[in-house]
């Protein structure tokens, strides 16, 4: 692991930790519960991306390029990375990428530089005129996250994937 990827890589932790005690909590509105997680994917993201010696794109958009990316390792490379992310073979961990990058782009996309002007977890919108705050919106992403299956998996292997980092660099 570089230097700047261990850096990115604790950020990424720590935003990771604070989702989770404030959904510990209880009685969170869940656009901070979201901020939290975007910011959490977008930082680890950043640190995988650092493996190439050079700086990222300064973007909020680097969860899907992570997820794209682990599959372009290696078949045995891709096998071990699939183990530590929960996947008992590679082609699990490809069916589900495949599944979910539709909602790894919706929660890259809740930043408020990628949402052009629309809902996002931390500012009123649109810019010019709000009429949306995030603490009174239903984002449909968080009904995913906190409800259903596939949802709950997602964040699982985002916990994985920063639990296990060091391993899948």
């Amino acid at each position: 692991m570089t230097g700047p990827q261990r850096l990115w890589w604790k950020q990424a932790r720590s935003d990771f930790r604070l989702f989770h005690q404030l959904r510990s909590a209880g009685g969170v509105s869940p656009c901070h519960l979201l901020h939290y997680l975007q910011m959490a994917t977008e930082k680890i993201s950043k640190a995988y991306l650092w493996r190439t010696g050079a700086a990222p794109t300064k973007n909020h958009t680097g969860l899907v390029r992570i997820l794209k990316a682990l599959l372009n390792r290696d078949a045995p490379e891709r096998r071990r990375i699939a183990k530590c992310l929960g996947f008992a073979r590679g082609d699990d961990f490809a069916k589900w990428v495949a599944g979910n990058l539709k909602l790894a782009y919706e929660l890259q996309n809740l930043a408020p530089a990628e949402a052009n002007d629309g809902p996002n977890p931390e500012y009123p919108w649109p810019h010019e005129t709000p009429r949306e705050c995030p603490d009174e919106f239903v984002f449909a992403i968080w009904n995913e996250f906190s409800t259903k299956g596939k949802g709950r998996k997602f964040l699982d292997v985002v916990e994985r994937l920063i639990a296990n980092f060091k391993i899948i660099t």
